[in-house]
Order: C-alpha cells, then structure tokens, then sequence
C-alpha cells in the first residue's frame, strides 16, 4: 500500500526529465476539451466526473479515508495504483497525499466511483516525482470505500494487522511445509538417511568422532561447504570458528552442532526459518532450504 506524499525530497529520486520531455506536456484544459469537456471543477481547480455516485456520507477535515485508486499521466500512462484487496487509507487535511487526492475525496460521498484531473499545482508541481514529470497533470480513477472517524479507522486498523499476521502465519506454515518436503526429496535424491528434530531441522552424521558433543559455550571450529537445494554452492570454509550458544550462526547450526563433536562429519538440511527465512542474503534467495555438509575440526 502506497502513500502518496508531496515532498520535496521527490525532485531527487534519480529522474532526469529533459526539458523537451516537460515542455512537450499537453496541459489539462486543452485535454478536457478534447476528452472530458462535461467536467464539473472544483474551487480548488479539480475538474471530476462521477461514474457512479455513492449516498454514504461525505469526508471532511480530519475523517479518515479508505479507497482504491489509480494515478495516470494525461497519455494514460500508469505511475500508481491500489493494490488489488489493500486500498489506501489516509486522513483528510493531514498532507498525507498530494493535495489534489486531498481536496478531491473531499467532493465525493461514500460509494462513489470518479475521475478525477488535477492541475500540476495539486500534484507533484514543479518538483515531478519517480515516474511523474515535473508540472504534469494527473488523472486519478478513485472509488471511496469508506469514510472513517478516528474510532473506526483504529478498529480497522486494528483488524488489518490481524489479518495480516494471521495471513503471514499460514505463508510461514506453507513455507515450512514445503521446505521439509524439498528436505525429504533432496535427502532422498543424495542418499542420506537423516533424523528430523522437532523444529524441522534433519540431520545426519556419517562419521563419528571422538571425544564429547559440542554444547553451548564452547568454541568449536567446522570445515563446511553450503548448498542450495539445486546443490549451487553458496558458501564454504576450510576452517569456521565461532562460539556455540552466541547467536553467531544460523538457528539451524545452533542446534545441529550438537550432534557432532571432534572428527565427526555428517550434513545439516535446514529449513528457511531457521536460516534466513525470507530474507535473501548474498548468493541464498529468500525463504530458502539450506544443505551443509559438515566437518567438525579436532582442536
């Protein structure tokens, strides 16, 4: 979900507009003219047309809007829009949007669907924006889904981070389902009969060595390589020391270091969440199974 905001931080975004590409711009009475000339325009310079008009109640100062949106430049060109099921919601008079969207919501009532064409002054001035050139006018398709005080957007608010948690919950459950399903086929493609741990993680040493399993506290040093589950390498080390227990290393080396001590050699199949889950770090893609074969060094 996207706010769009006037700052003028958004002339320094890296855009380089040529003077041949800003002066090029058809200005907006010229274009309603020739494609809306039945507009109504506002005091503040909005020229609208309603598609469908809503019997809900009107936003004011202070209200909190909820609606789906899309911004096109006069050709039509998309720079910005709703996402499909995540409307934008903002307070009205708070400059949370550009003054053109602020002003506009403020002629609609609740349920209304419309267009409207914004003057360069109530969009991005002179200033342009990442896919916006400087004094463009714009065209927003709007429809206002609700129309809010302040108990009521909390409230939503409040059942939108529960949705959002429960929806990042089932993602996490699915992931890791999938990753003990890529652990047992890739265990099974390789040969390697492995143990599961209750978190997830699958194991197996191939080579016992002697002496007492690590645990935490102690400095230990491993020689590994890291596969990904198409066997990319995407790490290794002929000497990795590091203190168990410090929260040094993955999850998923924490607890399977103890399954080794001096001399032993086996692998590690670890699932994302106890790797770098959907974070993508250097050479590993989120939410990815990762594979370690495992030699635990004599001190």
């Amino acid at each position: 979900m996207k706010k769009i905001k006037l700052l003028v931080f958004l002339a320094f975004l890296g855009v380089n507009w040529s003077r041949a590409q800003t002066d090029s711009l058809p200005s907006l009475d010229n274009f309603l003219q020739k494609n809306a000339p039945a507009t109504q325009a506002s005091p503040e310079g909005i020229h609208y047309f309603l598609s469908k008009k809503g019997t809900g109640p009107a936003p004011s100062k202070g209200d909190f809007v909820l609606l789906n949106y899309r911004g096109m430049l006069l050709d039509s060109t998309v720079f910005d829009q709703s996402e499909e099921g995540n409307p934008l919601v903002f307070q009205v008079g708070n400059h949370e949007v550009i003054k053109g969207l602020d002003h506009g919501v403020q002629l609609l009532q609740k349920g209304t669907t419309a267009t409207l064409f914004l003057p360069p002054a109530l969009g991005y001035q002179q200033y342009g924006a990442q896919d916006v050139p400087p004094n463009a006018a714009l065209i927003y398709e709007v429809e206002l889904l609700d129309v809010m005080n302040f108990e009521q957007y909390d409230q939503y608010m409040r059942d939108l981070e529960e949705r959002e948690r429960k929806a990042y919950e089932l993602e996490r459950v699915q992931q890791f389902q999938q990753d003990l399903k890529d652990i047992e086929t890739y265990a099974s493609a390789h040969g390697l009969i492995v143990r599961r741990t209750n978190s997830g993680l699958s194991y197996t040493v191939t080579k016992q060595g002697k002496g007492p399993m690590a645990k935490p506290g102690d400095k230990i040093a491993v020689a590994y390589e890291g596969f990904l589950k198409d066997d990319t390498i995407f790490d290794r080390s002929e000497k990795f020391e590091f203190t168990l227990g410090a929260a040094t290393v993955i999850e998923g080396w924490e607890e399977g270091m103890k399954f080794f001590n001096p001399g032993s050699e086996g692998w590690l199949l670890v699932p994302s969440k106890l790797a770098y889950g959907a974070i993508p770090i250097g050479k590993v893609p989120a939410n990815s199974v990762l594979i370690f074969k495992i030699k635990m060094l004599k001190k």
